[in-house]
């Protein structure tokens, strides 16, 4: 019922471990080549990012060029005769095109002197009132004036 102990030599030869070193030399081989693997499959994902960065920041830029370039409604508050109106005033782009939303009258604007002209023919100039601007407010005010 005893189990016999092994007979160990102390200064004889004792048996080489030639299976572990085979496995070891399997398993950094597998590891090497998961890594190449590893290292092709980042390259390949690296070379395909800078075309959607290079599309997202083309389309960034064509819309702050948009944003820049054409005109951005405002609400403008005018008076006349005790009479106070508001209307969302569009200036048109480069000047061409203004118009007053809620109108079918020709406005020009006049910023420095604080004054809008409303003329039924652009023509005649007779045909022009003038009236006194209250308040400029932005394009969130105009925006929130429209809905």
């Amino acid at each position: 019922m005893s189990k016999t102990p092994k007979k160990q030599s102390l200064l004889g030869k004792t048996p080489a471990r030639k299976n572990t070193t085979q496995k070891n030399k399997t398993r950094a081989n597998s590891q090497r080549q998961a890594q190449t693997k590893q290292h092709t499959i980042d390259t390949e994902l690296n070379s395909q990012n800078p075309k959607p960065k290079k599309g997202l920041l083309i389309t960034l830029a064509i819309i702050a060029v948009i944003i820049i370039a054409f005109p951005k409604p405002t609400l403008l508050t005018y008076k006349k005769l005790g009479m106070v109106s508001k209307s969302i005033y569009w200036p048109g782009v480069f000047g061409y095109g203004a118009t007053l939303v809620d109108s079918h009258l020709h406005p020009k604007f006049d910023d420095k002197r604080k004054s809008l002209y409303l003329c039924s023919d652009l023509q005649n100039p007779q045909s022009c009132q003038k009236y006194q601007v209250i308040a400029d407010d932005g394009l969130i005010s105009a925006i929130k004036s429209y809905f």
